[in-house]
């Protein structure tokens, strides 16, 4: 329940993006700060925080009254047709929102002032319980973040993430419920993982957002000109709905 306190001022906490964080909705917002439990090696977020990963993975915490200002900055917002985040910088479902609940709380915020809602997560199916919301709204869209198919290389980079599988069942799911979903491709770390992935989910998939690895060296060279011919000609093929980021289109 939000508490009824009074504020003599209203914190932004939907904010316009910037740089790549653009690329996946012109608005967002951020429910968790300080850091995200998933301890992701190719995340960016100790750097942006300026934080050592170690804290970063183990300092997530709630924004203080968060809710009460995205209710007023929801209100301004009423209708506004712009897609917005949830969330950017640190994942909306990691294991604290299954006590707080704020993510949940936050999209049915979002949707009583009809704002358009894109969800993206590694949450897998700790997510399913919000489908109940997303599933009866059509101003939305649920989206995981999915890059190997390998779970041993998915456990070395996305240590604390729930498995592939897991989150491969929370779009199959949403899909089944009539949701929109979408896929961030982002950052493509094995090429051949990449294209596997689009092959099997793309029945599955409304649309693709696809990245390179700007943030950490890679295991191994990638001829990342014969990736984006290779992805463009899969997706073409499939007759699929997709986005290279700047990094990938400006090769």
């Amino acid at each position: 329940m939000l508490s009824q306190d009074c504020f003599s001022y209203t914190m932004k906490v939907i904010y316009e993006s910037t740089g790549t964080a653009r690329e996946l909705a012109p608005l967002a917002v951020r429910l968790y700060f300080g850091g995200c439990a998933h301890g992701c090696l190719y995340c960016h977020g100790p750097q942006t925080e300026r934080q050592r990963r170690a804290a970063f993975i183990n300092h997530a915490r709630l924004r203080q009254e968060v809710l009460i200002h995205l209710k007023s900055n929801a209100q301004r917002l009423r209708g506004d047709d712009r897609e917005i985040l949830v969330s950017f910088g640190s994942d909306p479902y990691q294991p604290l929102e299954m006590h707080f609940q704020t993510t949940r709380q936050a999209i049915q915020i979002l949707i009583d002032n009809e704002l358009r809602v894109v969800i993206l997560t590694k949450g897998g199916m700790r997510a399913a319980r919000d489908f109940d919301l997303l599933g009866t709204y059509d101003r939305c869209r649920f989206g995981t973040t999915v890059v190997f198919t390998n779970q041993a290389d998915a456990s070395r980079w996305e240590p604390n993430a729930p498995p592939v599988a897991d989150r491969i069942q929370a779009i199959h799911q949403a899909n089944g419920r009539g949701i929109k979903t979408w896929v961030c491709l982002q950052p493509v770390i094995y090429p051949e993982q990449a294209l596997e992935l689009i092959q099997e989910l793309h029945p599955v998939v409304g649309h693709w957002k696809l990245g390179m690895l700007n943030y950490r060296k890679l295991p191994r060279p990638v001829n990342w000109m014969k990736f984006r011919k290779d992805a463009r000609d899969l997706l073409d093929l499939l007759g699929a709905n997709y986005y290279f980021n700047e990094d990938l289109k400006e090769l």
